[in-house]
């Protein structure tokens, strides 16, 4: 006997690879589909991950440039300090020197995302006068001249033209250009001339121009508003009337010449991701993040170096500049995109994970119909002397290079899909091909195991199988039980995932992997029961097919592990998806209406009144709610400790329950008699939240609010859930999510005004009714938006106000409409790209599935072909026969929609903290859990249409391995 432990030798083990080379197709196939999935996953995310990244840029730019500096430019001097005014042609270029000075000198991904640099100067204000000039409020305006480096692209001149170089460096008059509105309300026109009169002295000026911007919603008109309108602004004496006027860099140039010593610069810096940018990656993200923090510090250095002093101030071409002050968003919003973007690489990582382990017992489905295809052979060379290593072996060589072939064509095929992207992580890829390659080899074992056991006395059990009385069987699925439980154990008591750890998380990923293993075993020990009444039901019954179905699904119960092993995980899969899925949506549509309240909602500077009255005037609104809100240090009368971060919520409750009679804040501040008045000076009595109230039961503090000190007195606790009441939800959400003080009646009204805190104004189109979007369509938003930009609450706030950034920077003047909000909740990249990552793959696990369905159907093809050939010379009709196949089919069919479905919805319970979704929802908590019931029934549907799929296609491959009928002398086994 030659070969390898009594094997018949290479030769025969080549002819034996030839003969099998459907499996081995099989396997090569899944080692592809596994080897695409795993490079092309990361890549794929990226791009997502990079696009949305730029959207939220994009949306966040909206309310302003993310990027800021600003500085003082002083007058050209030479070296003995006198002044070389005017050099014309230079300011335009001494500000492209410090704004490009200032982008390149950052670096890494932030270099990548600066894109742009936009600079703008602009001088004092001035008081306006001349003949014919209007006096706004009994006194002269005032207009500060402003020259914008891409203004060109972002007005059109509709009479005159743009301002040039002044003939005279001294004398001749300034061109200026202004706005219609400007002209109207200061009772201007083209051609007029005008004196202009401040510090520095008085100067000549004549308009030459009237434009219109192109987009009145781009930075220029954000951060110079007064270009566009002007605005009165209140002051001591009454009202002063401001505005702007645009000058060419010659303008502000000659105004040097005429003693202005300096002027005021600003350089926007636009922000974006290209399609094939990092910074939605993993490393981008926290190298973006890293030099968005550290951009002041390296804008100060290139642009003055490393020494820095008033005495020296830094050099910008033939001008001097101040250290550059940046303000920065950018920051915080990829801090919050990081966040998210962990969260999601976390749970793509289950969808990852339970797609390879599917892939794998796709394999083991096909190597179990290899093995028993050859069971004669097998059988034969274990006869002549063959050992179980040497036939393991030979299989693994066989499928190894079927495997390799498959990884390598995955490979070729993932690199041009990628594009320029780095592919995934080379490891998954490897482990599932180790074990696909394996699968035949355990395979031959597993059958030699059963082999052997059939063909001797049983053994006397030894040791903890004969104290317990222990099977095989029952070792392996307790160590599979046990191994879920400990899973589960340290994954609950581990908690959510770090923030900011971009990483997958492979617990996170494994865990779920072997609960999907514990439900097919926990499947396959419950399976038999229901099996075995079904068919005592069918014995009582008249016809042959549900008896004969059942009967023979119960006599190849065991046969169906293979395909429960599939289909359970799979279908798990993708309920679990959907069920992440609907519950991040309905999250965000519950964080939309939060962050609303009602209908719509107007938030403005705490310092400023809001017009209230003006707002319940605006046509479609019914109500109006306001909400008072500030943050507070208290310091306990009693040990002295110090709580920072105090959210304060005022808000009067009969208001609040007129306009929302469901609002557990109403009715605990009607129960606590917050109503009676309040002598001055008196304590203000608040409700805390639960955990506030419990460490200072009915306690005193002294409240510090800034400038402002007053005394607070809790006098009862907050409902549960009540930072998450509506109403109150848009203020809840600007003073953070620490501890919270809620008051009501005078002590509401009575809360200091801080400055960059901001009060609300809720609107109801129909009061007594929550927010809808068809009650927010109902308000007038062109209308409210207009009361807003005409009220004093906007004057000098930044962000959206119509005059943001006119006189001093608050806290700014947003209007948020609850359409809208629900508009910007359903448009979220990273949500998508997770809904993206478990629809694919429940799709390919349930296609895989239905691969694995057909090759265990080919298993068991023989036998059955055989029993239905003598149910067929018995005289079964076709239809019947028909019939026995369906109903031997819907047992696991069954087993397999429930025990995938129970274990997809308990995937949350089972998690536990781990499963953290606020990231995705940004509302006041963790959201219910909401699953998507009509895409759990689109996969519960698929599987069932797919596994009749999987005997049809079976029937039609083994129907001529099969006889239609017995002949004489055969049997049915």
């Amino acid at each position: 006997m030659s070969g390898l432990g009594g094997f018949g030798g290479w030769r025969p083990a080549l002819r034996e690879a030839r003969t099998g080379w459907p499996v081995l197709v099989v396997l090569a196939v899944v080692s592809a589909v596994l080897t695409v999935v795993s490079l092309l996953w990361p890549p794929v995310f990226d791009g997502l991950s990079t696009k949305e990244l730029n959207r939220r840029l994009a949306a966040a730019q909206v309310d302003g440039p993310l990027v800021t500096a600003r500085a003082t430019v002083h007058a050209p001097r030479n070296f003995y300090g006198q002044s070389t005014a005017p050099q014309f042609g230079s300011l335009d270029s001494d500000l492209t020197r410090v704004g490009e000075s200032m982008r390149q000198g950052s670096s890494g991904e932030l270099a990548h995302t600066l894109v742009r640099v936009s600079g703008w100067a602009q001088s004092d204000g001035m008081d306006l006068s001349g003949a014919g000039v209007a006096r706004p409020h009994g006194r002269a305006g005032s207009v500060s001249l402003a020259y914008a480096q891409d203004a060109a692209d972002r007005v059109r001149w509709v009479a005159g033209r743009a301002p040039g170089q002044p003939d005279g460096a001294k004398q001749a008059p300034i061109e200026l250009g202004m706005s219609r509105k400007g002209l109207a309300q200061f009772g201007l026109a083209v051609g007029q001339r005008v004196q202009l009169s401040g510090q520095t002295g008085a100067t000549e000026a004549v308009v030459v121009g009237e434009f219109e911007p192109l987009d009145g919603a781009d930075d220029l008109w954000r951060e110079l508003p007064l270009l566009n309108e002007p605005l009165d602004a209140a002051v001591p004496e009454g009202y002063i009337r401001y505005g702007q006027a645009l000058v060419a860099p010659a303008g502000l140039e000659a105004m040097e010449a005429r003693g202005s010593l300096s002027l005021s610069a600003t350089w926007a810096f636009g922000v974006a991701q290209q399609p094939w940018g990092n910074g939605g990656t993993a490393a981008g993200v926290r190298e973006l993040a890293s030099g968005a923090k550290g951009f002041k510090r390296s804008a100060v250095d290139r642009v003055c170096g490393e020494i820095v002093s008033d005495a020296a101030p830094c050099s910008a071409g033939v001008r001097t500049v101040t250290p550059p002050q940046v303000q920065e968003r950018l920051s915080a919003l990829v801090d919050r995109f990081a966040e998210q973007r962990a969260r999601t690489v976390s749970l793509q990582s289950f969808a990852l994970a339970g797609l390879l382990a599917i892939g794998v017992s796709t394999a083991v489905a096909a190597a179990r119909l290899g093995a028993r295809r050859r069971e004669g052979v097998l059988a034969l060379q274990r006869a002549r002397g063959a050992g179980e290593p040497a036939l393991a072996a030979v299989r693994l060589l066989e499928a190894a290079p079927a495997v390799l072939v498959g990884v390598l064509a995955g490979r070729a095929v993932s690199g041009p899909l990628a594009g320029e992207r780095p592919l995934g992580a080379w490891w998954p890829a490897v482990a599932a091909a180790v074990l696909v390659a394996g699968a035949p080899a355990a395979a031959v074992w597993w059958q030699g195991r059963a082999v052997r056991r059939a063909g001797r006395e049983p053994v006397q059990r030894r040791g903890v199988k004969r104290a317990l009385g222990l099977s095989g069987r029952l070792v392996l699925e307790g160590a599979v039980l046990a191994l879920a439980a400990m899973g589960v154990l340290q994954l609950r008591l581990r908690g959510a995932l770090a923030p900011g750890t971009a990483d997958p998380d492979p617990q996170l990923a494994l865990v779920p992997v072997v609960l999907g293993l514990a439900a097919v075993v926990v499947v396959l020990r419950v399976y038999p029961v229901p099996l075995r009444v079904l068919t005592g039901w069918a014995r009582r019954r008249r016809g042959a097919v549900a008896l004969v179905g059942l009967s023979q699904a119960g006599r190849r119960s065991a046969a169906a592990a293979t395909a429960l092993l599939v289909l359970v995980p799979a279908l798990a899969c993708a309920v679990f998806g959907a069920l992440v899925s609907g519950t991040v949506r309905h999250g965000r549509v519950e964080a939309a209406q939060w962050r609303t309240g009602g209908d719509a909602v107007v938030l403005g500077p705490s310092q400023r009144p809001l017009p209230l009255e003006e707002l319940a005037k605006v046509p479609g609104v019914g109500g109006v709610l306001p909400v008072r809100g500030g943050v507070a240090a208290l310091t306990a009368d009693e040990d002295g400790s110090v709580v920072k971060g105090v959210g304060l919520v005022g808000v009067d409750q009969a208001a609040l329950a007129g306009l929302e009679p469901g609002s557990p804040v109403a009715a605990a501040l009607a129960a606590a008699g917050l109503s009676a008045p309040l002598v001055a000076g008196a304590e203000l009595p608040a409700l805390a939240d639960a955990g506030t109230a419990a460490r200072f039961p009915d306690g005193s503090f002294d409240a510090d609010a800034g400038a402002s000190r007053f005394r607070v007195r809790i006098v009862g606790v907050l409902p549960a859930g009540a930072d998450r009441d509506r109403a109150i939800g848009p203020v809840v959400g600007e003073v953070g999510g620490g501890p919270l003080l809620v008051f009501g009646g005078p002590a509401a009204e009575r809360l200091p005004r801080q400055t960059g805190q901001r009060n609300a104004a809720v609107l109801f189109a129909e009061p007594g009714r929550a927010g809808s979007p068809a009650g927010a369509q109902r308000i007038d938003g062109a209308r409210l938006r207009s009361v807003v930009a005409a009220s004093a609450a906007t004057a000098g706030a930044g962000g959206a106000g119509a005059a943001g950034g006119a006189v001093l920077r608050g806290a700014p003047v947003e209007v948020r409409d609850l359409a809208g909000q629900l508009r910007e909740s359903a448009d979220d990249g990273l949500v998508s790209a997770l809904e993206l990552a478990f629809r694919s793959a429940a799709a390919i696990g349930l296609l895989l599935g239905l691969a694995a369905v057909v090759l265990e159907l080919l298993l068991g093809s023989a036998e059955r072909g055989r029993m239905l050939a003598y149910l067929r010379t018995l005289g079964l009709g076709a239809r019947a026969a028909a019939g026995v196949q369906l109903v031997q089919l819907l047992p696991v069919m069954a087993a397999a929609v429930i025990g995938g479905t129970l274990l997809g919805l308990g995937l949350p319970w089972l998690l536990g903290p781990a499963l953290d979704l606020r990231a995705f929802t940004s509302g006041p908590g963790a959201p219910a859990f909401a699953p998507d019931w009509a895409a759990i029934a689109v996969a519960a549907l698929a599987l069932l249409v797919l596994v009749p799929c999987a005997a049809a296609l079976e029937g039609v491959a083994g129907r001529r391995r099969v006889p239609q009928l017995l002949r004489l002398g055969e049997g049915a086994q």
